[in-house]
């Protein structure tokens, strides 16, 4: 099955709420969260976040280890570098498609608050949170942060003068620790996003965020 960035029923969904010939607010919210949430799309990106840390990492440690004038070293990096630039290029793809959609939902799901404020709804509007496909990515998110923050931290160790697979081991923890912090602030983002306006349907929240 061909994985799609954004799934053929969301694409005309992707602009301002609209019930004009695109379904009510509600089939369109459904639409957008089944596409978003997809756990495909949170698998393939764990899958591509660790091809691209393997690949910068064992890339840094042949430049370092051998140096690229050793014939086995360039012709090893090489299909390594385009293993990650591949890697990098489905990031960027499920980023840029992600952010897409969840800007769409979220402007669904503050356009389908309503008056009201039931306990259902203040119930309902801190609950969401704990939806699954909410929940894996505030996991993935937060793991992607933590080994970020320690593999960068790799800048502070002092290092043996002149020693270049010390160095290209440093550069390749200081390089994986940004990538890592990166994703899981793109992760993060896209989820308080869409979790804010749905947090619009408990009336304190609107007070709180000028709804």
């Amino acid at each position: 099955m061909t994985f799609r960035f954004v799934l053929p029923e969301s694409r005309p969904l992707l602009g301002p709420p609209t019930v004009d010939g695109t379904g009510s607010i509600e089939w369109q919210i459904a639409t957008l969260r089944a596409d978003y949430g997809r756990a495909s799309r949170l698998l393939i990106g764990i899958a591509a976040t660790l091809v691209l840390v393997i690949a910068i990492f064992l890339v840094y440690g042949l430049v370092g280890a051998v140096g690229l004038a050793n014939p086995f070293a360039a012709v090893t990096a090489i299909p390594l570098a385009a293993l990650g630039a591949g890697a990098a290029w489905l990031l960027l793809g499920l980023h840029r498609s992600g952010r897409r959609l969840s800007v769409a939902l979220a402007d669904r799901l503050s356009a389908a608050v309503g008056s009201g404020g039931s306990i259902a709804d203040v119930v309902l509007a801190r609950t969401f949170i704990l939806e699954p496909f909410i929940v894996w990515r505030i996991a993935a998110a937060s793991l992607s942060l933590l080994f970020g923050v320690l593999s960068a931290s790799i800048v502070f160790k002092p290092m043996s003068a002149g020693d270049p697979s010390e160095i290209a081991l440093t550069a390749a923890a200081a390089s994986i620790g940004a990538l890592l912090i990166v994703v899981g602030c793109g992760v993060f983002g896209g989820v308080f996003r869409v979790h804010r306006a749905h947090s619009r349907r408990d009336p304190v929240q609107r007070r709180i965020l000028g709804g």
